[in-house]
């Protein structure tokens, strides 16, 4: 494994088509009412520029606070959090992308992972699985009324493997 070398750090890019207008499906990320059916746990507000937050993942007690930096209404939301490093924050971006019949494309894209390369692969591995869950759980609660606990379900307490 000597042989490996990563030259600079990579970013994590997942995206996926939602059947619903980019209203609908912006405000399910920005309004925690709703991402707390699917994603975090808890959180202090609504994702607005300039919020302050702090996300919880109750059944991990894990928690990450965010900072939103940008908040393009039914467009973008970018915001810095501390879920891999407390000290050095990843910049994630949410686009909303209208699409065909009154579809929006989610694409979800963080950067700015830091550590030795095996940390690095490791964070953008374990961000591309969990960006990963959230888009196939938004989609199956704005398409169809399911609420899927795949992040819960991710890593249950208790199981070794």
């Amino acid at each position: 494994m000597d042989e490996l070398k990563l030259t600079h750090a990579p970013a994590t890019t997942c995206g996926l088509l939602i059947r619903k207008p980019p209203h609908d499906v912006f405000q399910a990320i920005v309004n925690p009412a709703i991402t707390t059916k699917i994603w975090y746990t808890k959180s202090n507000g609504k994702m607005t520029p300039g919020a302050e937050l702090l996300w919880e993942w109750e059944m991990y007690g894990v928690s990450s606070k965010v900072t939103v930096k940008e908040v393009e209404e039914n467009g973008r939301i970018l915001f810095t959090w501390t879920g891999y490093t407390p000290d050095n924050p990843t910049t994630v971006e949410f686009r909303f992308v209208p699409w065909k019949d009154n579809s929006t494309y989610v694409r979800i894209t963080e950067r700015g992972f830091s550590g030795d390369g095996d940390m690095v692969a490791k964070f953008a591995c374990d961000s591309t699985e969990g960006f990963t869950f959230l888009l196939s759980a938004l989609k199956a609660l704005l398409e169809h009324d399911v609420i899927l606990t795949v992040t819960m379900d991710a890593h249950p307490i208790g199981l070794e493997l």
